[in-house]
């Protein structure tokens, strides 16, 4: 598998509150990306505790006998619930990260085998030589009107709510924790990014963007860039992984 993350603090802001990992090994993989709120360093803070739960995780997991695939599901959710009461905790000791808070997107890989932790509107794409897939669903409150029928998908593009969350971690310590579990093809790819991206790339010019670049490195690169160019209105982050299946180098 050949794999790039990459983080852009955007044209508009001076900070980077968004985190990410990549970590790949001969059995399992793991991938995600985590876009803080709360202004100031809390944000920041916020979206990297997340990220270290899952780092911690990988530094100590024995690789000789990582754990079986039918676990992944049950290691996720408990990495997550783990990773809300961390910043809970952070939040409680220090009045100036009250309301601090965190999307996560994390993703085990296995082989081909896929299982996705996900909270809050960071996304999680599956690209084959034919379309760009959405694996996850944002947790936002323009999804839920688009939903409910009151607004286009169309009228979503540049709504003032578009960024107002219903689910993140750092908000509630009853979190709920939307898991995912598919099969992939070795010619499939995996692009995991924070609202930054979204924001300001159409889905089909994501896809065109992965097809001209087939190197992740050079795909990332050029998502951020023309994210970028867009605007750049919020922290951009892309984590890209392709020949899902094949051995790490």
């Amino acid at each position: 598998m050949r794999t790039a993350g990459l983080t852009h603090p955007g044209r508009e802001r001076s900070q980077n509150e968004d985190s990410y990992l990549v970590k790949t090994g001969e059995d399992l993989s793991i991938l995600a990306v985590a876009d803080g709120m709360g202004g100031h360093v809390a944000g920041e803070v916020a979206s990297a505790l997340a990220i270290g739960v899952f780092e911690r995780y990988w530094n100590e997991l024995d690789l000789k006998e990582p754990p079986p695939r039918g676990r992944f599901a049950e290691i996720i959710n408990n990495l997550i619930i783990k990773a809300n009461s961390t910043i809970l905790e952070a939040a409680a000791r220090d009045s100036s990260k009250t309301g601090m808070g965190t999307t996560l997107t994390a993703g085990f890989l296995s082989g081909r085998s896929l299982t996705i932790g996900h909270v809050g509107d960071s996304r999680a794409y599956l690209i084959s030589g034919e379309a760009l897939t959405l694996l996850t669903e944002d947790h936002s409150l323009l999804e839920q009107l688009i939903q409910a029928g009151r607004i286009s998908p169309e009228e979503a593009e540049g709504h003032p709510k578009r960024h107002i969350l219903v689910r993140a971690l750092g908000t509630s310590a009853d979190l709920e924790i939307d898991l995912i579990e598919r099969e992939l093809n070795e010619s499939e790819a995996l692009l995991f990014c924070s609202d930054g991206l979204t924001s300001m790339v159409r889905d089909d010019e994501i896809y065109r963007v992965t097809q001209e670049y087939p190197d992740p490195l050079s795909a990332a690169e050029a998502l951020i860039k023309l994210a970028n160019d867009r605007g750049g209105c919020d922290n951009i982050t892309v984590v890209y992984a392709t020949e899902i299946g094949r051995q790490a180098v």
